[in-house]
């Protein structure tokens, strides 16, 4: 391949992010959509502040802000690399928590009406509210599969590793199954129920052991267009002394914008 092919390829992935532009069309290799810039922004409100590992945090309730914003089809087909932000404020202490970080994700398998996508990077997370104060980095790695039988399923396990860390470094598993029920399927609207089972194990994740809780997670998603509007109930079971059993509620709107 001479170099002015491979600059001809390189140079929009590498300019793309800074003008926030998708590349033509003639740019991208015929066996890949072109590249899109796609950003989502969610806010909404949840019971609380409450970690993966199973902790409550603030009196709540909690206003919760996400954006994510990024290239699509940036090196293969139906992958991703953005950049990812979330806050949660405590309504009635005006106390903040959030986390930021770069991340990449890409489909690895597909089979028939079975998907597979990895994906990993690197965070930044800031949790005055936790302990004595969490000023850490974070490494993600996300597997998520997605099969659609007549009632669609889908399983994520998270693992996120502490290289450093104000507390203490760990690891943690988090995993969630849902089954997908569509409700009404047209066009201009889409409406399902979610439901099923998340699970979090711990290995010295800020000095956390073991078994840490199990949940039974519930959500209503309402999408038309570009806009989504998702409810959320769920209960949870303590699986060490001193965790509480407690049930949780949230709602977001989001909305995405594609260029």
């Amino acid at each position: 391949m001479s170099l002015l092919k491979l600059a001809s390829i390189l140079l929009p992935l590498a300019i793309g992010p800074l003008f926030g532009q998708a590349v033509s069309s003639d740019s991208a290799p015929s066996n890949r959509p072109a590249r899109r810039w796609v950003t989502s922004v969610s806010s909404g409100f949840a019971d609380c502040f409450q970690l993966t590992l199973g902790g409550l945090f603030g009196e709540g309730p909690a206003w919760q802000t996400k954006v994510t914003t990024g290239i699509s089809n940036a090196v293969v087909k139906g992958d991703m690399l953005y950049l990812h932000g979330w806050n949660t404020h405590d309504s009635p202490s005006h106390s903040n928590d959030w986390m930021a970080g770069l991340a990449y994700k890409a489909p690895v398998w597909k089979h028939r009406d079975q998907f597979l996508s990895l994906g990993t990077g690197f965070y930044k997370l800031r949790f005055p509210s936790v302990k004595t104060g969490v000023n850490d980095w974070m490494i993600p790695i996300n597997l998520q599969y997605q099969a659609k039988p007549k009632l669609p399923i889908l399983v994520t396990s998270d693992a996120w590793t502490l290289p450093t860390s104000t507390l203490q470094r760990g690891t943690l598993l988090h995993t969630q199954g849902w089954v997908i029920h569509p409700l009404v399927k047209r066009d201009d609207v889409q409406v399902q129920f979610r439901h099923g089972p998340a699970h979090t194990h711990s290995w010295g994740f800020w000095g956390t052991q073991g078994e840490r809780i199990w949940r039974y997670q519930t959500m209503l998603v309402i999408s038309w267009k570009n806009t989504t509007l998702e409810g959320g109930y769920r209960k949870q079971w303590g699986q060490q002394p001193g965790m509480q059993h407690n049930t949780f509620w949230q709602f977001a709107l989001t909305r995405t914008f594609t260029m």
